[in-house]
């Protein structure tokens, strides 16, 4: 595995390895084969966060056990589920029926919002009071339904990483994805009174925040006005089915989404709403 790589997951998979050993029967060498080769595919290919919740969901790891592993016979898979599924026990609680087979099927990709949603969270969000609490969360809305950011990226983001010109708005985005990211037209508007009067170090979302709160978003919506509140799971996934929808180009949207492989776009499709038949020809011809 080359060193940029192993970098950037090495936390992750030690600290799930130490955690999990001495409640198991493999030893070390086992887990720290198979837990390493699970982070980098959901790290790379899969573009998820680091977060033992879910990197070790069940969806995720027959996800990675059916198309992860191509060098691996199908007993080979089957042994690397079990570890896997295993150590998931250890680390999130023994599921209500931890024996029961799973099929390798695709991973579940979480729900997009619907309009009527959407409109929820925005009346949630002007239901916040005035000032930072009100800014922030329509920048959240903005940084998650308009560009995809997950909720790291989010609480990680300054002021300074949001560039205003007259062709939009764009964000970039650091640490173990960097890219920069075109925000959603109808979105705009949110970061554009975000921005206004900050210094370029302010944080983009929740000033005076001390960094590194890795929670720093659910943390704001557990403690907020008006009951329906955003996930950044949900928006995310609302990003990638509006642009499906739109017809953005494969390679712009892998680009700005932080992917490596157009294979993690798949498990979106089943949301996103097919075209009548006539705009179906006319969008094949070309």
């Amino acid at each position: 595995m080359p060193p940029e790589y192993w970098s950037a997951i090495e936390q992750f998979v030690t600290h799930a390895v130490e955690a999990t050993a001495p409640h198991v029967s493999y030893t070390e060498k086992q887990l720290y084969a198979v837990t390493a080769r699970l982070a980098l595919w959901a790290w790379q290919t899969a573009s998820l966060d680091l977060e033992v919740e879910e990197v070790f969901s069940a969806p995720v790891i027959d996800r990675f056990t059916a198309v992860g592993l191509p060098q691996y016979t199908k007993a080979g898979r089957n042994t690397m589920r079990s570890r896997l599924r295993r150590m998931a026990d250890v680390l999130l609680g023994p599921d209500r029926d931890p024996d029961r087979p799973r099929p390798m099927g695709n991973s579940n990709a979480s729900a997009p919002y619907s309009e009527p949603e959407v409109a929820a969270l925005l009346s949630w969000a002007a239901a916040q009071p005035s000032g930072d609490r009100h800014t922030s969360a329509m920048a959240l809305l903005a940084l998650g339904l308009g560009a995809g950011l997950t909720s790291r990226e989010i609480a990680e983001l300054r002021i300074g990483d949001i560039e205003v010109d007259d062709k939009g708005i764009v964000v970039t985005v650091g640490g173990e994805r960097p890219r920069r990211v075109p925000v959603l037209r109808e979105w705009e508007y949110a970061l554009v009174e975000r921005v206004a009067g900050r210094a370029a170090d302010e944080w983009a979302f929740r000033e005076g925040q001390q960094g590194g709160n890795r929670n720093l978003v659910s943390d704001f919506v557990a403690r907020t006005h008006g009951g329906f509140g955003p996930q950044a799971r949900r928006m995310h996934a609302t990003w990638i089915v509006k642009h499906l929808e739109m017809g953005t180009p494969l390679v712009p949207l892998l680009r700005a989404a932080g992917l490596r492989e157009p294979e993690a776009l798949g498990r979106f499709l089943v949301f996103v709403r097919d075209v009548d038949d006539e705009d179906e020809r006319e969008l094949l011809r070309g």
